[in-house]
């Protein structure tokens, strides 16, 4: 695995995030490490993502798709290796319907019981587990589309009605499809805003009908206005 350039978060807190290793790509968007030296409560805003969570105490959670802020307490001297699953991986990934983990965060025995937890604290174990995982190519193909069309849109190019897109998505990412089109603009903006530095050419482009509709929209998902947030996560004591 190649690491990428990680972030300080303050003094001695860190987190980084690379790649990962060839044969995930289908299944994991990222791999990452935190380290946490201050304590602190850490924004995390929904990307339509799920993660697993292995803790250096031996701890394993799992982490569902989330439509909200989330405001988790990291105590000092916590570390944390992340795995960051593709939407279209988690059910597979869990083996249940992925809306049962929509804004949800549980040890890992509850979802995968104690023995496919212990598992996942085993290097070769995990590895064999994400390539046993295999995503659902007609989810992937919509969330491709859902980034640029809208929902009725996108089910007329897939053969499905707008009710067979709403179950599909549903099912497999946990959010229905809406609402991962807000979340993915948001997230749009965010990464064209980190690019470009300004509010208003990073909300033309991410998508926004006008700033009304921009502050809307990320107020409920992140609970903060567009400029907080951006001045939130440029302070050195805030993560990515």
């Amino acid at each position: 695995m190649s690491r990428e350039a990680g972030r300080v978060l303050n003094e001695s807190d860190t987190y980084r995030e690379w790649a990962p290793p060839p044969a995930w790509v289908a299944v994991v968007a990222c791999c990452w490490e935190q380290r946490v030296h201050t304590g602190r409560v850490q924004r995390v805003l929904p990307d339509g993502h799920a993660d697993v969570l292995l803790y250096g105490s031996g701890e394993v959670e799992l982490v569902g798709v989330y439509d909200r802020v989330a405001l988790p307490a990291l105590p000092a001297g916590t570390v944390i290796h992340g795995i960051r699953l593709r939407p279209e991986a988690i059910a597979a990934a869990f083996r249940l319907d992925a809306s049962e983990l929509r804004n949800l965060t549980l040890p890992g025995e509850d979802v995968l019981g104690q023995r496919g937890a212990n598992r996942l604290r085993d290097d070769r174990a995990v590895d064999a587990w994400i390539r046993s995982i295999q995503p659902d190519r007609r989810t992937a193909a919509a969330i491709e589309l859902l980034q640029s069309e809208s929902v009725e849109h996108v089910a007329g190019r897939l053969g499905l009605s707008t009710r067979q897109l709403q179950r599909i998505i549903l099912s497999n990412v946990g959010l229905a499809p809406k609402t991962l089109q807000r979340v993915m603009r948001m997230q749009r903006f965010l990464d064209v805003a980190a690019r470009r530095g300004e509010l208003a050419a990073a909300s033309a482009e991410a998508g926004y009908a006008d700033q009304s509709h921009l502050t809307r929209e990320v107020r409920a998902l992140s609970g903060l206005t567009p400029k907080r947030l951006l001045a939130d996560r440029a302070e050195p004591t805030r993560p990515s």
